[in-house]
C-alpha cells in the first residue's frame, strides 16, 4: 500500500490503483523511514562515543 493526499485526506492506496489517484490530482506521499533510519544511526553513534 502506497499513501497518497488530496488536501488534508490522507489514504493507502493499492499499488495498481496509483495510476487513477494520480490522474485525479492526488499526491504520493514519501515514506519517512529514511528519516528514522538516520536518526537511529546518530543516536547510535552518539551512545558509542562516550
Amino acid at each position: 500500500m502506497v499513501k497518497y493526499k488530496c488536501g488534508a485526506v490522507i489514504k493507502d492506496v493499492p499499488k495498481g490503483s496509483e495510476k487513477w489517484y494520480k490522474m485525479a490530482g492526488w499526491k504520493k506521499l514519501e515514506t519517512t523511514k529514511k528519516k528514522e533510519e538516520k536518526d537511529n544511526e546518530s543516536d547510535s553513534k552518539e551512545i558509542t562515543t562516550s
